[in-house]
């Protein structure tokens, strides 16, 4: 079967389908360690292990004691991120902007008490003050900002199982496509809540107090992909009339937060979809033990797309359900923005060459193969890439350019107390 007639062959399937000071470790044995992470200080409960040259910061307690320890343990960088973003002409306009904006920003928070009280305990602890909203909340915006050509929408996802993988148990790849410009702010924090929700692992940049790729303690991953081409794409055909308004003080990264907080699994997580709110068009990918779907995603609006013969799950940047009556554009043309269409389709025929042998590693190679020869990753705009299985709990978190793929077991992190 030729490269061509698989691809037809796929796409037919498919659309049927006074402060305290961070503590330093007092050695580097015994209870300093968690599987091969080192740690290297603690604040109250909260604890900052070191993987090499990533960085896993464990939380636990109530929010605001939550962001207190994390303002303590990751004062200097939250500060670096901060002088940063204050020396940079662009990001200094843009911070005058949204500082007149601030009453806004903090309301919008205060609809999600939980993670406005994190604000509020980093800001007491890490020096930031009232700036603390800004570095935590907007800190994706530096690399928008700061980059010389920004992605134009990207981000891969990749989950099989079943026959796919050499054990049969579901494994999920993800590329986190924006730019490489502050690629090495990165970390994964694990938060131990004493609420009752479920611990959860949230990667991304430091200081993030949203989520846009969460780990939960009872195997499901969820993240998100831009969806912002196939929504104004969707609204040219419906007409002004059609267009549902987005609710005020609704942030898409913190409804995403709690649906990991508050869901099991997939099925639980579906029943929760229903009544969650977005002002953005997006594609929301969740995974668990059993399998994956997607969520085609805009206000008002959603479709959700089952797997491809209920063993695998690609999607990147449009919309594929045929419900939305958009046309896609060919793999690769100049219509075919951030080469959606083309990373969807490599990722597919890798997928289907190494059907039966699929491993974690296989996984990070084939997230780490780029465009030009076949694979969805980008050296320009790729920030960072994590393999994760949910079954084992287990993720590997790779940051071009600065670490290698490491792996971390998040079951050393997750607070016994909250299983």
């Amino acid at each position: 079967m030729t490269r061509t007639s698989v691809l037809l062959c796929c796409l037919g399937i498919f659309w049927a389908v006074s402060f305290p000071k961070p503590v330093p470790a007092a050695d580097t044995t015994g209870s300093s360690h968690r599987g091969s992470g080192q740690l290297i200080s603690t604040s109250g409960e909260g604890k900052l292990y070191r993987y090499g040259a990533l960085h896993v910061v464990e939380l636990h307690g109530n929010y605001r004691e939550m962001g207190r320890q994390y303002g303590v343990m990751r004062k200097d960088v939250l500060n670096e991120v901060h002088r940063q973003m204050m020396n940079n002409p662009t990001l200094v306009s843009a911070a005058k902007d949204m500082a007149m904006r601030e009453k806004e920003l903090q309301a919008v928070y205060a609809a999600y008490p939980q993670y406005d009280a994190m604000m509020k305990g980093i800001a007491e602890t890490s020096g930031l003050g009232d700036q603390a909203y800004l570095v935590c909340s907007y800190i994706q915006l530096f690399h928008v900002l700061t980059a010389d050509s920004p992605a134009p929408g990207g981000c891969s996802f990749n989950a099989v199982w079943g026959p796919y993988t050499s054990d049969a148990k579901v494994i999920a790849g993800r590329n986190f496509d924006l730019s490489n410009v502050i690629n090495r702010y990165t970390e994964i924090v694990v938060y131990n809540p004493d609420d009752g929700s479920i611990p959860v692992a949230k990667v991304g940049y430091v200081g993030s107090v949203y989520l846009t790729s969460g780990f939960n303690r009872a195997g499901l991953f969820l993240e998100l992909n831009n969806g912002d081409v196939p929504y104004a794409r969707w609204q040219a055909q419906q007409g002004p009339a059609n267009i549902a308004t987005s609710p005020k003080n609704i942030d898409t990264y913190l409804e995403l937060f709690q649906l990991v907080q508050h869901s099991a699994d997939t099925a639980e997580l579906d029943r929760r979809f229903a009544s969650a709110r977005t002002t953005v068009g997006c594609i929301i990918n969740a995974a668990d033990t059993n399998g994956a779907f997607s969520y085609e995603w805009i206000p008002g609006k959603y479709t959700k797309r089952a797997p491809f013969d209920n063993e695998s799950l690609v999607a990147t940047n449009d919309f594929i359900d045929p419900s939305w009556g958009l046309s896609l554009p060919p793999p690769g043309s100049s219509t075919d923005t951030g080469q959606s269409i083309l990373r969807l389709f490599n990722l597919m025929m890798m997928n289907y060459k190494h059907k039966g042998t699929i491993t974690p590693q296989r996984m990070m190679q084939l997230m780490s193969t780029p465009t030009s020869e076949g694979g969805p990753f980008f050296p320009t705009y790729t920030s960072y890439q994590m393999v994760v299985v949910p079954a084992d709990l287990k993720i590997w978190f790779r940051v071009p350019e600065h670490h290698d793929w490491t792996e971390v077991d998040l079951s050393n992190h997750f607070d016994p107390a909250c299983r």
